[in-house]
């Protein structure tokens, strides 16, 4: 019965809460921000409700004075709310708001020394300040109301209207205040904590999802080089300038696997990205095409220019000392080279064809590069 009851609620929870972001903001916000815009809106929609609900009352009673500050208010809020809706940052509004609300509650601690119960209001203001402010301004918005709030307590009669608090309730505020502004303090440093956990979480993932994660360089994967690729394919339209596709496969690198392991095959993988990355421009981009194939684009680069690199990074690989576990291995790979023909050309027409000159080079003996 008690999980249906949360299953009934929680919809209209969510459902007021993109209320609030739908009111606040006409395009997609980050959370940080989503977290501001929210308290925000909410407390310009309060607003907005209780000046416009009193106004007819004002004027039915012929307080035309408080009605036109009413309306005064309808034309501030609205418009604060249209900028705040119409921005992806809105700093400043959130600063007027918050310093609307410590206006207010001001009023209220002097008319609490008429009353006492108005000073009840007070404690609304150090959740709304950190809220919408964040952990820093937050506290120093909560800690200047707190200040004034007290002055405002103790003042004798002749500096503000009204009789002072008693001692005691000074004293119950104090405490109260102090300790429900630490908890909020530590409850909004703890959810920028989480955020700041969030984004990281979400940047390592997007990250990991482009790159081949045996590599120690990082090479981009499969799935990121062919964004990189189409990038780089917009900026050479527009430039009409020549790229040259090199595409290496390890030579026997199954027999490699089935004689020393994955490991000793993960070594050779790790070890090929590196000297491939450091054989390259830092403009060129060097990607793991998929198991034991790798790829590179080299800008700006034309058939032959191309040939030279592959042909240096065949020569190292094969001069380089492969030694796992106190066993040298030998490696050498084969490279298939084509180069991007122009506009009428693409990215996966131009890979097919450095990887027909693969075959061939496999073929012929291995060991090599060839152009298509």
């Amino acid at each position: 019965m008690d999980d249906e009851k949360i299953k009934r609620k929680s919809p209209y929870g969510s459902r007021f809460i993109r209320f609030l972001i739908k009111i606040g903001s006409s395009t997609p916000l980050p959370p940080a921000e989503r977290r501001k815009r929210i308290p925000a809106v909410a407390a310009l929609l309060v607003s907005l409700f209780a000046v416009t609900s009193f106004s007819p009352y004002h004027i039915l009673k012929g307080h035309y004075h408080i009605a036109l500050g009413d309306f005064i208010g309808i034309v501030v809020f609205s418009s604060t709310l249209l900028y705040i809706r119409s921005r992806q940052e809105a700093g400043a509004a959130y600063f007027f708001v918050c310093f609307s609300y410590f206006v207010f509650f001001v009023i209220t601690t002097v008319l609490g020394r008429r009353e006492v119960s108005y000073f009840l209001w007070a404690f609304v203001f150090p959740p709304m300040a950190f809220s919408i402010l964040g952990e820093k301004k937050g506290m120093i918005a909560s800690m200047l109301f707190f200040f004034v709030s007290l002055f405002l307590m103790v003042a004798p009669e002749g500096m503000v209207l009204y009789s002072p608090y008693s001692r005691f309730v000074i004293f119950r505020y104090t405490v109260i205040y102090l300790i429900l502004t630490f908890i909020v303090y530590y409850y909004e440093v703890s959810q920028q904590q989480l955020l700041r956990h969030i984004e990281n979480e979400k940047r390592r993932y997007e990250i990991e999802s482009k790159h081949d994660p045996l590599t120690i360089t990082r090479l981009l994967n499969r799935r990121g080089a062919l964004e990189q690729f189409e990038k780089e394919l917009d900026r050479q339209l527009r430039l009409g300038r020549p790229f040259t596709f090199i595409l290496g496969d390890i030579d026997d690198f199954k027999k490699l696997n089935d004689t020393y392991g994955h490991d000793a095959g993960d070594y050779v993988l790790k070890t090929v990205a590196q000297i491939m990355q450091n054989q390259v421009r830092g403009i060129d981009c060097p990607v793991r095409w998929g198991g034991e194939e790798f790829l590179i684009m080299l800008i700006e680069t034309e058939l032959e220019g191309g040939k030279s690199v592959a042909e240096r990074i065949r020569k190292k690989i094969e001069s380089t000392d492969f030694v796992y576990k106190g066993t040298k291995l030998t490696v050498t790979m084969t490279f298939g080279m084509s180069q991007w023909a122009g506009p009428d050309d693409d990215i996966d027409t131009c890979i097919m064809r450095a990887d027909k000159a693969l075959y061939r080079g496999k073929e012929s003996g291995k060991n090599k590069v060839v152009v298509s």
